[in-house]
């Protein structure tokens, strides 16, 4: 193929421009503006193929965020323009910035192939990493769900209540089993009948739950005590009820700022004070609930798991 002399690709670039720029003033003066026209996802190199797909990871903090990307941003990389661009792609994204002065976007595609546009997103070259729910990761590695069998196999243990904890979160059968407050656990959650039953605390456990990207609302009975109490994920913000008894825990995800390490909670359930910090690199969990000291680990799950079963680390 014959090159061009750099005259001529320089004037090719600088016509290219001017196209653009009377595109997009014909767009304004048609009455639209440029988020608003949905195009698609710009092709990507058949040789950067792979590098594409690698950019591509599991959101293990949010794995239930199907309809939401998370792409990370070339620290050098100018925010402001990747979101220009981005929008003009068709992408609905957002900027957060990181606190070590890094960017992140959320790009939302509900409604949309959430697939496709995670593997459109990472072909831009300032994207350097994107991260997907479960569901959009199976789809597009499906070979490597075996290898996501540690991952639905989580585990809380160390010391509460003034007691051991050792519970096993079993993601795939939906089940939590073990004990706590020297008590045995045997629950089952159904998610289709959005319900928790088995026994915990030598009771009986009955719960109805309703759950969605933004917050999960949790009700019934653990044994004796009836609850009522929802977790919105958005406002950092645990609230309801617990055995006639208010209960109300503050905490910040972090899930603007792309290395935060440390969740603190904060507030108070069952006449006693919460004063908690979740480390999520290590997952350790360590500080005061119940008049008690706490110092567990949580493994291959994360601080979504314990603020949605709440009910089973009061006493």
């Amino acid at each position: 193929m014959n090159k061009l002399p750099q005259i001529a690709a320089a004037v090719l670039l600088s016509f290219s421009g001017l196209v653009s720029a009377a595109e997009n003033l014909a767009i304004t003066g048609a009455g639209l503006s440029l988020p608003s026209v949905e195009l698609p996802a710009p092709g990507a190199p058949k040789n950067n193929h792979w590098q594409t797909l690698s950019k591509i990871k599991l959101n293990t903090a949010a794995p239930e965020m199907n309809d939401r990307l998370v792409g990370l941003l070339d620290k050098s990389f100018d925010s402001y323009t990747a979101v220009r661009e981005l929008t003009q792609a068709g992408f609905k994204v957002q900027a957060y910035q990181s606190n070590t002065g890094g960017y992140m976007v959320f790009a939302d595609v509900t409604g949309q192939d959430a697939a496709d546009r995670a593997i459109g997103l990472a072909r831009y070259y300032y994207v350097t990493e994107v991260r997907v729910g479960q569901k959009v990761y199976d789809r597009l590695f499906p070979s490597r769900n075996k290898s996501t069998y540690a991952v639905k196999m989580g585990s809380i243990k160390g010391v509460m209540n003034n007691g051991p904890v050792n519970l096993k979160i079993n993601k795939l059968d939906w089940t939590i089993k073990g004990g706590i407050n020297n008590y045995p656990v045997d629950l089952g959650i159904n998610h289709e009948q959005s319900v928790i039953t088995g026994g915990a605390n030598a009771s009986t456990v009955g719960l109805k739950f309703d759950w969605s990207t933004e917050e999960i609302t949790v009700l019934g009975n653990s044994g004796p005590a009836l609850l009522r109490y929802t977790v919105n994920w958005k406002k950092g913000l645990l609230e309801g009820q617990y055995n006639h008894s208010p209960v109300k825990v503050e905490f910040d995800l972090g899930q603007g700022y792309a290395d935060q390490t440390i969740v603190s909670l904060k507030g108070y359930a069952a006449y006693a004070p919460v004063e908690l910090t979740f480390n999520k690199v290590n997952g350790h969990l360590g500080g005061y609930m119940n008049h008690a000291p706490v110092d567990v680990n949580l493994v291959n799950c994360d601080i979504y798991d314990f603020l949605q079963h709440f009910f089973l680390f009061l006493k």
